[in-house]
């Protein structure tokens, strides 16, 4: 049986992102940007967590947390910190989320990040890998690219990345022949197309061969990466906080 959230946050991005990965994972969520949502939505059902950003209330933290357990101290909180990376904070709901499904703990300190995934940048436009690169690189993930389909095939022959980013425009061989070709050599191997144009029949034949995703040009890097974490499981070392 799916579970259900809550999720209380005032960015509209990081709501976005949390939004789109969580119901991705299976999760029904509702999302609220105010402490008297939070409170109105919590008199008509029970959620099983609330992912709640203390900013969107005055009141202090323990009054906003002692509020909800008087309705129902069965529902857990995870308690978003102030200030924090994007993709820090979606690793952390993960991690919880995963590790931690259906049983109640108590506030750990955080010790540190793993990310363990190989990832291929396939385009021809060498801004476009440079940007994945750089950006990717800086989060920990061990990041290639490659600048047509044959090199990509090559790399992925030889090093079997985790996640294949691929420009359906290159030359020579075209996008959908090497997704075709990489699900060939490995159907477990993630690839998410990417191009400037939104075309619906080519999107659907990208999908009927395989292709986990489908992101359009110019994309968000913290979309990008969000992509990533719905699609594996990212190794954690720590325990997010918890109420």
């Amino acid at each position: 049986m799916f579970e259900y959230i809550i999720l209380a946050y005032s960015d509209i991005e990081i709501r976005s992102i949390l939004y789109e990965i969580l119901t991705n994972l299976g999760y029904k969520i509702t999302t609220v940007l105010s402490y008297e949502e939070l409170m109105e939505a919590l008199k008509k059902e029970r959620p099983n967590y609330i992912i709640l950003e203390p900013a969107i209330s005055e009141l202090p933290l323990e009054t906003i947390l002692e509020k909800i357990k008087i309705i129902d101290e069965n529902i857990k909180v995870i308690i978003l910190p102030p200030n924090k990376d994007k993709s820090q904070l979606m690793q952390d709901i993960l991690k919880l989320l995963r590790e931690q499904k259906d049983t109640l703990h108590t506030q750990e300190e955080t010790k540190g990040v793993s990310i363990k995934a190989n990832i291929l940048a396939v385009d021809d436009e060498l801004d476009c890998t440079r940007l994945i690169t750089n950006y990717l690189s800086k989060k920990g993930y061990t990041v290639d690219s490659a600048s047509n389909g044959e090199e990509a095939l090559f790399k992925i022959r030889t090093d079997k990345p985790d996640i294949v980013f691929l420009d359906i425009r290159l030359p020579g061989m075209d996008g959908i022949i090497v997704l075709k070709a990489i699900k060939d050599i490995d159907k477990s191997i993630i690839v998410i197309i990417t191009s400037a144009i939104e075309d619906e029949e080519i999107i659907q034949e990208a999908m009927k061969l395989g292709a986990d995703g489908y992101l359009i040009k110019p994309f968000n890097m913290a979309r990008l990466e969000a992509m990533i974490l719905s699609k594996i499981k990212v190794s954690l070392s720590y325990q997010p906080h918890l109420f």
